[in-house]
């Protein structure tokens, strides 16, 4: 069975490619409830936020950071500082009609924007658990190695919301609406083969069960 756990950095300090004090605190409490786990990669972005969130995880389990350049913010404004992700799902659904897996890359600001990226992160995705045995095959992954692998991803609220959209076949739109990735979180899917073949399944999102301010 392959586990993924998503992780979102701690609270940021922006204007520093940081995290707060508080963030730090975020971090260190994840890490604590992450030892319980076994984790076999520490995959992060490149970003500073993100590297200071996975410090103390590294450190704490034993593992080296691997930085994927692809686990980079995505680039979600489209004018004004409004950002893709955080569009009032109240201005989205005002036309009644919900937005499909097949027609949802026509919506503004999804469409021409973040189309192009939801399609580049799927792929470099998809090529990274093809390492440990799971290849795309339509809208399942084929088995050719079952390993029991466990894989962490420090990364952004952006890249983490758009790459479960391809990962649950869920319309972009909807799932940056009706989920939430908070600051530290954790969102965790799970691939169990199935005869030949595996389908993603969500059994955590955006968990703070580690933080209790």
């Amino acid at each position: 069975m392959l586990r993924t756990f998503f992780i979102r950095h701690a609270e940021p300090d922006y204007a520093n490619d940081t995290i707060t004090a508080t963030g730090r605190e975020q971090a260190i409490a994840l890490a604590n409830k992450l030892t319980k786990i076994h984790i076999d990669f520490l995959f992060c972005s490149p970003l500073g936020r993100a590297k200071e969130t996975a410090k103390p995880i590294a450190e704490k389990i034993g593992l080296k950071i691997t930085i994927l350049d692809w686990l980079c913010e995505l680039n979600g404004n489209f004018g004004h500082e409004v950002w893709a992700w955080d569009v009032p799902g109240t201005e989205i659904l005002a036309t009644g009609v919900l937005p499909e897996m097949h027609n949802w890359h026509n919506l503004v600001p999804y469409g021409e924007l973040m189309f192009p990226q939801w399609q580049t992160l799927a792929q470099k995705f998809d090529k990274l658990i093809a390492e440990f045995g799971y290849i795309r095959d339509g809208l399942r992954y084929r088995v050719t190695s079952p390993n029991e692998v466990t894989l962490a991803f420090v990364a952004h609220a952006g890249t983490i919301l758009t790459l479960l959209s391809y990962l649950i076949n869920f319309p972009l739109p909807l799932t940056y609406i009706h989920f939430s990735c908070d600051t530290s979180s954790v969102t965790e899917l799970v691939w169990k083969k199935q005869g030949e073949y595996a389908v993603p399944r969500l059994v955590r999102l955006n968990d703070m069960s580690h933080w209790r301010p």
